[in-house]
This record gives structure tokens, C-alpha cells and sequence, in this order.
């Protein structure tokens, strides 16, 4: 097929879309776009060698196919004209304008553009910066956060006598420059210079000064250093000392002293510590007459590659074609989009492997691989030796990996992150991780070998989130495996397995302890606390309020009083009917004789009582005024009757009990009856001890020292004769809620009562952490981590899953009575029946009485003589 070069100035056809011809049926049409006014007196020898070089390249290597060349001198022209390509060379702005324009169209736009322009998008554009060598530097930092290697909100430049005011204000401008790419937002920089100083000394003295007085807390902890490789080491060193190079800080060194022949940093990085984040970036250019350089040689090269790409995509669609039928072809053809994309990965592809301009222009970043190196070179052994030292933060065995290379052709190729740690943790490292049998805080299951199978428990929850989210995996370690002699035999707060985890701990020998410990104020030698995971208020646990005695029943209703003016008010009411029944002036009128019936006060009296009961009397006043007093009385025992018997319901359905202790207050008003116990050497001891407020002191003062039980286990185990107590001797248990919940649980299934309540006040709450080596770099992590759990509420509900199950007794507080459905029983009878006993009895006595009168009567009727009467 013959092939057709033209370079014309004139309007094509507008296609769009889908409506693109294949490669098959036409040439492919790409427009070069040579801006004059940016190549100013070398427009014409640029466009005279471009010419020459693309007719000749496309009669070599272009095999398929045709191409038709449009060269144009500004870049705003039009693009509906069915291009395939455009391929441009002209400022940053320009560049970016006609990129936009180009996107849609769906064109492929590959450009050649000044230094310090930020590339555009690699998915869909090719961006070549043209500098002079030594010039690259801004470059090389605004490519770095373009492609977001470096995505810090601000940063701290560092740099000496050695770098000009011109770089230094195009560095700033690298980071601070505003770029249509959204994910690369512009950086806030301060820029410090310190001295370039020979001796080594005054360099440290210099260096000293000036991060000493670097305000962090404001401006950040990313820093990049821009110094020569001698003032690197001294500054890796005096940032160490300051304690500013750590697991939240970011450190870029960009060393541009160094060349091909002298680029081996091993000899200028002394140390490494645990847990930094270092980055190296160093100059590699090699300075040979081998070179190449310029426009024309990075204009040549990627024309090459675009021939490249479009005679390999044009033989493609020849294939495919040849396979299926025209109207298939039709359907299935590579559109707009898809056959850009095409050609932009091939032309990537040829400039990775081929491109030679710029070459010796290049840059290698190294990164260091800190975290977790040196657990991974001190494995744990079966067994520690008591004076066996674990991790001591300082790297034997420096690692860095290759990041990747930058050219300014294609900018930096990446084999690996810039800085590893931010965004992948501990890259899949194990830490041992030592941690004992504690429910529910870690529950442990082993095998028949004695080897832990199974893990589980808060701790756990918030370890293996750890992991997830800082990529290591766990190792699980024992205390069992740490010989140790303990020097502080007076420690009753820790138990032994407690105590051999902080050894292991203060010794370095595990990252982390999966266990709980109480937060303890001031210094702690040889181990730091986290953020506490939980915080555990103390109170107390009491039995539950018993009943009071249900003999005298019937006589709660009414208060004592109330009986007094009930009784008196019968006592009164005889005489007061008696009287008025006597003096009645009815019964003279109607000529009614006043016998027996109310003509006594002893009737009146029972009449009274008995519709006190509710019984009827067999005599009613006929005179209006009795009849008065008694329709009132009635009225009076209505209401007296109905409050009575409604009282009376109330107190069979919720019994009367004891006076509830739910204070420390109430309990040190009650202490005469009450006994207290609280654990020897606990936190809670502690604290009471070194309170000042008088409550406090007269409580530890008067508390009963219980042994430590270890554990819930343990004092679910332990604590069995001491809820005896609590249950029948009116003794309380002073400790964490969460301990006393369990114990109640425990013995609502092992007896199915509910026999103890909790008290409703919680005071001395105690903070519940982990705990890492002093010093140890990953504090910080693990504290943010952990913060984050806490405000993403994982850690209460993980904690919940582990609480005893909701059940009757934990529903019911000290105050409250569970109420059910009442059957009256015996209990509830017993002075119903006591009353008929007491009646019984008095009758009786009246009666023995009536009988002894009726005796002493008839005899002294024997004694008198009567006179015989005819």
C-alpha cells in the first residue's frame, strides 16, 4: 500500500465517536503541533528536522498502513478532523489547555513541554520535561507529587549553602503549585537553611540549633532534606538524638552530590532504629559523551514510538479482521477510547525499553525497611534466659529496597512505595506478641503438647484489628517461655504470669502484650502503658434486701397511730350512742319501754364494734338522732374498710424489705451491721489508701485484706466462701463491676437465685491497658489505632460479646423487687391466724372467768337461809 506524508493547513471532514474509520479502510492522521512562540528562533530548524525525521521513520518502519502528518504553530486549533493523535511542543500552560481539549475528543496527546510542568495524566497523555542537566531537581519533587509518592499536607524543607536561591524558590514552587490532578493537592511548606559548615563540629553544633527550634507541633513532621551525603549522616544523627525521626515523622533525603561513579550510600548511612520512616533519594547522572540530549532527541523518540504503536495496532486490526465477517468487524472494531489506550500503553512500553534521551540524567530512590526488622532477627527461643536481651531498636543488618528509578522522559518508575510503612505497616512481618490465660480479657486454648491452638478475647479483638490494619501477623508467646527471678517479691498487684510479661516486656523480647493491665501512675521502668482499652469503676456487691417479717401482716396497713385513734374513736362511739339513745325524749312520746337492746352501754359498745366489721347488730335506734349517729359510724367504716383491705393488697404484693445499702455512705452509716472485704495490694487498695477524703480512709481503714485471686476464673473459684458470707452475714465485696457481674452470673446457674445486687454508686474507676517496651517506636501507632477503635465503638461492642448474657438477677437493681404473680401463703396468713388464736384464747380465759362467777355465785346462794314461804 503506498504510502502518503502530507503536511497541510486546511479543514478535514468532522467524524466523531464511534464513527471513527478503522486503520484498515484509512490513514491514520495525527497533528504536530509546534508552537512558535515557545520555540521562538528554533521554530524552523525544529520543524524542518521533525519533517525530515517522521517522512523518513514512516517509510522505514511504518509496515501497514499510512499516516498523514497536519503541522500547525499555535495550539489552539481545531480538533474535529478526525485525528488520531496529537503530539505537541509547547509551554506548560499551552500543554495543559490543549490536553483538556483532547480529552474530549478522546485523542491521544503526547507532549514535549518545559521543566517544572506538571505531567499530565499517564492513563491518558505522555508529558516530556526538556531540561538543561544539574536543572532537574523541582522536577523530579513535583513528578514525585504528582504520582502522590508524597501525599503530605505540609512539609519542612532543610537545606544548606549548597543549594541556590533560584532552585530553592522552583522547589517551593514544585510543592506549593496548584495541579488540575485532584488527588495531588498543593503542600504546605517551610523552608529552613542552616550553614554549610566543613567542620564536623560546628556542622553538628548548626544542625543542633536548628532542629532543636523546629515548632513541629505546628508545621508538620514530613520533612525533606536537601544536602550533600556527608550532611545527611550528621543530620539522620541529630534528628535521632532529638527524638524527631519516629514512627509518625517522614524523612526524604535528596542527596545531589553523588554521580554514577560515587552513588554507594552504604558508606554514609551509619544506624538505622526501629520503626523510622527514611527515604533516599541520589543523584546517579553520569556525565560521558555518550549522552543525548535536547528537543530533537526526545522529539525523534516518541514519534518513534507512536510509529511503533500504530503499526502494531494497525497489523492487530488486520488479524482480527481477517478472521470474521465485514459486518462483524464493523461491531466489534476498536472505538475511539479503546484504540487510544491502545497506543498509549505501546508507546510506554517502547519508551520504557528503548528511550535513550536523558538517560544519563538519573535518579534511584531507595527506601529503608525499619519496621519490625530487628524482632525478625531476634527470634524468640523456647526459652528466654533471665539476662537474654530482646530487641534493642537499633537495625544490625540495614535493608533498603529499590523504589525506582527517575528519568525525565518518563519520570520516576516505580517499583515499590516511597515509604513503605505509611501505607503497608509492617509489610506481613511476624511479632511475637506475648499474652496469658486471663477471661475475659484473652482466653487461650492449647493442644495436648501444651501449644496454643486457639486465642480469643478483648485483647485479641483489638490485636488481630491491629494486624489487619498495620499488616503483621502474631506470634504468640508465653510467659512460660521467660526464666526470670523476680526482684520485687512484694509485688501484690500482678500475678506471676503478670509479672513474667512485664519482664519479657521491660527486656524487649515481645512487641506487644496481649494482657490486661492497670494504668499505675508514674515511672515504670522498662515498659509503657498504651491508651487505656477500657476503664473499670469499682463498687460493691451486697445481698439482696431480704423481707421483713410477715406475722403482724395485717396490722401494716395502718400506721401506729392510726390504730390508737381507731381504737379510741370505738371506745368513744358506745357511750356517745348510749348516751343519746338514753336521753331521746321519743320513746316517753311513743310510750316505748327502754330495755334491753342499746338500753346498755355494754351493747352499744359491741354494736359499735361489730359494724366496725361490717356485721349487723339485731337493734336499731328508732329515734332519728341514734339512727344519725349511727348512718355516720357507717360512713367512717366504709372508709376505713376500703383503704384497709386495699393497703392490704399492696403489702401481699410487694413485701416490705430491709433498708437497701447502695452507697458508701449508706454502708458507713449502717457499719456497725455490716462487715467489708477489698483485695490485698489491688489498685483499689492503693488509691483508697492515698485518698484524702474521709469517707475513703475510714473505708480502707475498716476493710477486711482479701489474697488476689488472679482472673475472673479465679476469683469466680476463689470467691465462693466469701459470697457465703455476703449472702447469710451481711458481708460486701469490694471490686471491679465487671468482676462482681460475673460473679453473680455465676452463681444465678450454680444456684438459680438471685441473692446479690450490686451497689448503684461506682467510684475509683481503673484504666485497663496494654503494654509495650519503653521506648518502643510503635506506641504512637498503636495508640492511634486503638483511639480509632474506641471512636468507632468496636472496642464496646467486642468488650459486650464477652459479659455474661442478660439474665433475671442482673435486671433487678438493689432498690427494686421483681414482682410476679402472688399466691397467698402461709407466711402471708400467719397473723390472720394468730389473731383467731389470740380470740380463741381470750374467750376461753372469759370464760373460765364466767364459770368462776357462776361457781362463787351459786355457793354463796347455799349459804343464805331463805324464810319458807306457803
Amino acid at each position: 500500500m503506498k504510502i502518503w506524508v502530507l503536511g497541510v493547513l486546511c479543514l478535514a471532514i468532522s467524524v466523531q465517536g464511534e464513527d471513527f474509520p478503522s486503520l484498515i479502510t484509512a490513514n491514520a492522521s495525527i497533528a504536530v503541533i509546534l508552537d512558535r512562540q515557545y520555540l521562538g528562533d528554533k521554530y524552523q530548524t525544529v520543524l524542518d528536522e521533525l519533517k525530515d525525521y517522521i517522512k523518513e521513520l514512516a517509510r522505514v518502519e511504518l509496515k501497514h498502513g499510512g499516516v498523514l502528518v497536519h503541522y500547525y504553530s499555535w495550539t489552539t486549533i481545531s480538533l474535529n478532523k478526525g485525528f488520531l493523535a496529537v503530539f505537541s511542543i509547547a509551554s506548560c500552560e499551552d500543554t495543559w489547555e490543549l490536553f483538556s481539549r483532547t480529552e474530549e475528543e478522546d485523542l491521544l496527546l503526547f507532549a514535549l513541554t518545559e521543566v517544572d510542568c506538571p505531567r499530565l495524566p499517564q492513563r491518558s497523555a505522555i508529558t516530556v520535561t526538556y531540561s538543561e542537566p544539574g536543572e532537574e531537581l523541582p522536577q523530579l519533587l513535583l513528578d514525585l507529587r504528582s504520582s502522590n509518592a508524597i501525599s503530605w499536607k505540609s512539609a519542612v524543607i532543610l537545606h544548606d549553602d549548597t543549594l541556590g536561591r533560584d532552585m530553592v524558590s522552583r522547589v517551593v514552587q514544585s510543592l506549593t503549585s496548584q495541579i488540575d490532578e485532584e488527588s495531588a493537592r498543593p503542600v504546605s511548606v517551610t523552608v529552613f537553611k542552616m550553614k554549610h559548615e566543613m567542620n564536623e563540629y560546628l556542622r553538628r553544633k548548626e544542625m543542633h540549633r536548628v532542629l532543636s527550634k523546629l515548632p513541629v507541633k505546628y508545621i508538620g513532621e514530613n520533612f525533606i532534606a536537601i544536602v550533600t551525603s556527608d550532611v545527611m549522616t550528621t543530620m539522620a544523627e541529630i534528628a535521632r538524638e532529638l527524638l524527631m525521626s519516629h514512627t509518625m515523622a517522614q524523612w526524604l533525603y535528596v542527596i545531589s552530590d553523588t554521580n554514577a561513579h560515587a552513588s554507594n550510600l552504604s558508606g554514609f548511612i551509619n544506624t538505622l532504629n526501629e520503626g523510622e520512616n527514611v527515604a533516599f533519594i541520589y543523584n546517579i547522572t553520569e556525565n560521558g559523551p555518550d549522552c543525548k540530549n535536547g528537543l530533537m532527541c526526545y522529539s525523534q523518540e516518541m514519534m518513534s514510538a507512536f510509529i511503533s504503536a500504530l503499526d502494531a495496532a494497525i497489523q492487530a486490526e488486520f488479524d482480527v479482521a481477517a478472521q470474521v465477517s465485514d459486518e462483524e468487524w464493523e461491531a466489534i472494531r476498536p472505538s475511539k477510547v479503546q484504540r487510544r489506550d491502545i497506543l498509549l500503553k505501546h508507546m510506554q512500553q517502547y519508551i520504557l525499553a528503548k528511550s535513550v534521551c536523558g538517560n544519563c540524567t538519573l535518579w534511584r530512590a531507595l527506601a529503608a525497611d525499619t519496621w519490625g526488622v530487628t524482632y525478625r532477627q531476634n527470634d524468640v527461643p523456647e526459652q528466654i534466659n533471665e539476662h537474654a536481651n530482646g530487641s534493642t531498636g537499633v537495625i544490625e543488618h540495614l535493608e533498603l529496597m529499590n523504589v525506582g528509578i527517575w528519568r525525565p522522559i518518563d519520570a520516576m518508575t516505580f517499583a515499590d512505595l516511597l515509604f513503605p510503612h505509611v501505607h503497608h505497616g509492617f509489610r506481613g512481618k511476624e511479632l511475637p506478641i506475648i499474652t496469658y490465660h486471663n477471661p475475659p480479657w484473652t482466653f487461650l486454648q492449647a493442644n495436648e503438647s501444651g501449644a496454643i491452638v486457639k486465642y480469643s478475647g478483648l485483647m485479641f479483638d483489638i490485636v488481630n484489628q491491629l494486624a489487619k490494619n498495620k499488616n503483621f501477623t502474631i506470634k504468640i508467646m508465653l510467659p512460660s517461655h521467660v526464666k526470670h527471678e523476680f526482684s520485687n517479691e512484694t509485688d501484690m498487684m500482678h500475678s506471676q504470669s503478670a509479672r513474667l510479661t512485664i519482664a519479657a516486656i521491660a527486656k524487649g523480647h515481645a512487641a506487644l502484650a496481649a494482657a490486661p493491665f492497670t494504668v499505675l501512675p508514674g515511672p515504670n521502668q522498662g515498659i509503657n502503658y498504651t491508651i487505656p482499652v477500657s476503664t473499670q469503676p469499682h463498687t460493691f456487691i451486697v445481698a439482696r434486701p431480704r423481707e421483713l417479717s410477715r406475722a403482724l401482716l395485717f396490722l401494716l396497713p395502718f400506721t401506729t397511730d392510726t390504730w390508737l385513734c381507731l381504737g379510741f374513736a370505738v371506745i368513744l362511739m358506745g357511750p356517745m350512742l348510749y348516751i343519746v339513745h338514753r336521753l331521746s325524749p321519743y320513746y316517753e312520746a311513743m310510750e316505748i319501754t327502754r330495755e334491753g337492746g342499746l338500753a346498755t352501754i355494754h351493747n352499744c359498745l359491741w354494736y359499735i364494734y361489730g359494724a366496725l366489721l361490717q356485721q349487723g347488730g339485731m337493734y336499731l335506734p328508732r329515734a332519728d338522732s341514734g339512727r344519725l349517729v349511727i348512718g355516720t359510724w357507717w360512713l367512717v367504716v366504709l372508709v376505713i374498710v376500703t383503704t384497709y383491705s386495699g393497703n392490704l393488697v399492696a403489702f401481699l404484693t410487694f413485701p416490705k424489705l430491709e433498708a437497701p445499702v447502695t452507697t458508701i455512705s449508706e454502708l458507713l452509716k449502717n457499719s456497725d451491721a455490716y462487715t467489708w472485704s477489698v483485695t490485698k495490694g489491688s489498685y483499689l487498695e492503693m488509691e483508697l489508701k492515698n485518698s484524702e477524703e474521709p469517707k475513703y480512709k475510714r473505708l480502707i481503714k475498716e476493710a477486711e485484706l482479701l489474697k488476689e485471686t488472679g482472673g475472673i476464673e479465679g476469683t469466680i473459684h476463689a470467691a465462693r466462701g466469701t459470697l457465703d458470707r455476703v449472702r447469710g452475714q451481711r458481708h460486701l465485696i469490694f471490686d471491679w463491676r465487671l468482676r462482681l457481674t460475673y460473679l453473680m452470673s455465676a452463681d444465678h446457674i450454680a444456684t438459680e437465685t438471685c441473692d446479690f445486687a450490686l451497689a448503684v454508686e461506682d467510684f475509683m474507676e481503673e484504666q485497663v491497658a496494654m503494654i509495650v517496651p519503653a521506648g518502643s517506636p510503635y506506641l504512637p501507632v498503636i495508640n492511634k489505632e486503638i483511639n480509632r477503635m474506641h471512636k468507632a465503638g468496636l472496642i464496646s461492642k467486642w468488650l459486650s460479646a464477652y459479659l455474661p448474657k442478660p439474665n433475671r438477677c442482673l435486671k433487678i437493681s438493689t432498690v427494686t423487687q421483681e414482682v410476679s404473680n402472688h399466691t397467698v401463703n402461709l407466711s402471708d396468713m400467719q397473723g390472720s391466724f394468730f389473731v383467731l388464736f389470740l380470740g380463741f384464747f381470750s374467750a376461753s380465759t372469759v370464760l373460765i372467768l364466767e364459770w368462776f362467777y357462776n361457781r362463787r355465785k351459786r355457793k354463796s346462794e347455799e349459804i343464805v337461809i331463805k324464810p319458807y314461804v306457803e
